[in-house]
């Protein structure tokens, strides 16, 4: 029981309220005792005062200061009277020692033999000092009875409130105190205490401490499962061959596996920039990359997209497929980054693209690729015209020569074409000994320049080393028919149809010349 106990404070609680209402109940009960034995002391000093009231009749009659005197040391013999005096109608016959006349009891004295007729009075002083000790005396007295009743009393409930209050909950908290978290304890209800609120205490942390082990070890095994399944998350996170990033809403990349950080580290790549800047940087289309990533945060549903990029540290064309999905966790967002190297499936369709619409001996467009192009002209309603070649003389190179030289003319062709038409223009071998330019250019005097300048370069000679090692100079002509779009055809059928019959004009007439396509042709 330390000095902060229950019992200590409930003691000491009951101890000062009893000094204080003993204090309280002795000031009312002396206040109350005076006021009483004031009241008492007047009636017995007025039944004093009767009772010599004849003999001081006498005495102030006959002006008898010795009967005066003889009344007077009797009245101040008794405990009540501080002082007395008697008076005649003319003197004060006799006085007590110390009389004032202030405050005084004053009794009328009647005519021996005359009652009507007032001879003299008597004043009598009250003992007040003396009534007010007594009334002291008797509320100390009440007082201590008071205690010697309550005192016991105090202790008898004390005693009583440690055995049945105090020392069941000392009880209850040494059980307590004994409690491990999340382990099953069942407290021992007090004796005697098993329908008192103690009890009740008891009870109900019983199923408190119950309740609690119950949700221990409910936590117990949501913290071994999300063990289990943060082991399992990193090893397939960490562990998986796809690179993977998860980045905070405002770009922050908070994850990253190990292959994003091996792709990323050989593209020169900083994980520690935010995203998508940090890609972006080596992105040929950047604003692109933006406006995916802003999309993505803005859908609640995957996107995927391909981007080409320029690796810094070999200078070579890298492509990223690259998947975003917007998660959310506590109210932050969040995307999830799939990222996958497909340079090598690009560059194999590229390849196969080529070989596809490009043809195989000149690296020019075949006439498949040569149909994809003018066909996207087309639909955007892009003006342009159509050159088709076909070459003069060009077979008997290839039969007195061979098809090695025949071969060898054609490539001599495509280079000497390609130096004549721009980059964005479209060169293409048609078919044979033929070919075909699509350019943007649809006024004739330019065509006619391109033409003459074209019919300039497919005359410059070859120079063929036989097998015999000979240089033999070796050249061919053309003839030249072009077509306009929209001007001579809307379709790309009938726009080489067109140019067709302008090319046999000049191949029927002169040849290694051109003809622009007209209806009277």
């Amino acid at each position: 029981m330390t000095k902060y106990g229950l019992i200590v404070r409930l003691a000491l609680v009951l101890v000062v309220s009893t000094f204080i209402f003993s204090m309280l109940y002795a000031k009312l009960y002396h206040d109350h005792i005076v006021e009483r034995e004031l009241r008492r002391s007047n009636t017995i000093i007025g039944q004093i005062g009767q009772t010599v009231s004849s003999s001081s009749s006498i005495a102030t009659y006959l002006n008898d200061k010795d009967l005066a005197v003889e009344v007077i040391n009797g009245l101040v013999s008794n405990d009540v009277i501080s002082s007395a005096a008697i008076k005649s109608e003319e003197k004060w016959l006799a006085q007590s020692v110390g009389f004032k006349p202030q405050n005084a009891t004053i009794i009328k004295l009647n005519h021996p033999f005359l009652l009507s007729e007032i001879v003299g009075e008597v004043y009598i002083q009250p003992n007040s000092v003396f009534i007010e000790q007594s009334a002291r005396d008797i509320a100390r007295s009440s007082v201590q009875t008071l205690l010697v009743v309550i005192i016991p009393i105090l202790i008898i409930f004390t005693v009583v409130t440690h055995f049945i209050v105090t020392k069941p909950l000392s009880n209850l908290s040494s059980q307590i105190a004994k409690v491990i978290p999340g382990t099953p304890l069942n407290l021992i209800v007090p004796k005697g205490h098993e329908s008192s609120e103690i009890g009740d205490i008891a009870s109900n942390t019983n199923q408190l401490i119950a309740k609690t082990a119950s949700m221990f070890e409910q936590e117990r095994q949501l913290r071994a499962d999300i063990e289990v399944l943060e082991k399992r998350f990193r090893l397939m996170f960490e562990r998986s061959s796809s690179p993977t990033l998860l980045v905070k809403d405002k770009g922050e990349v908070i994850l990253a596996n190990d292959a994003a950080c091996d792709l990323l580290t050989g593209m020169a790549i900083d994980l520690d920039e935010y995203f998508p800047e940090s890609f972006g940087r080596y992105c040929k289309t950047p604003d692109i990359l933006y406006t995916f990533t802003e999309h993505t945060l803005e859908l609640n549903q995957p996107t995927q997209s391909e981007f080409e990029f320029i690796n810094p540290m070999t200078d070579q064309p890298v492509w990223l497929s690259v998947i975003m999905l917007r998660v959310e966790s506590s109210g932050q967002f969040y995307l999830q980054v799939f990222l996958s190297d497909i340079t090598l499936r690009k560059t194999v369709f590229q390849e196969l693209s080529k070989k596809a619409n490009r043809d195989k001996l000149t690296g020019l467009y075949n006439r498949h690729g040569t149909e994809i192009k003018i066909n996207e002209w087309l639909d955007n309603e892009t003006p342009f015209s159509l050159f088709i070649i076909d070459l003069d003389e060009f077979k008997p190179i290839n039969d007195i020569y061979g098809h090695n030289a025949g071969d060898a003319m054609l490539k001599h062709i495509a280079t000497q074409i390609s130096t004549q038409v721009r980059e964005q223009d479209v060169v293409c071998r048609w078919g044979g000994d033929e070919f075909l330019i699509a350019l943007h250019c649809a006024k004739n005097e330019k065509l006619q320049r391109i033409a003459e300048n074209l019919l300039e370069a497919i005359n410059t000679e070859m120079i063929w080393q036989t097998p015999e090692g000979k240089a033999l100079p070796l050249r061919v002509g053309a003839s030249i028919g072009i077509a306009s779009y929209p001007r001579d055809a809307v379709e790309l059928s009938q726009l080489i149809e067109c140019a067709d019959v302008a090319m046999y004009t000049v191949k029927k007439d002169k040849k290694n010349a051109f003809q622009f396509y007209s209806l009277s042709a």
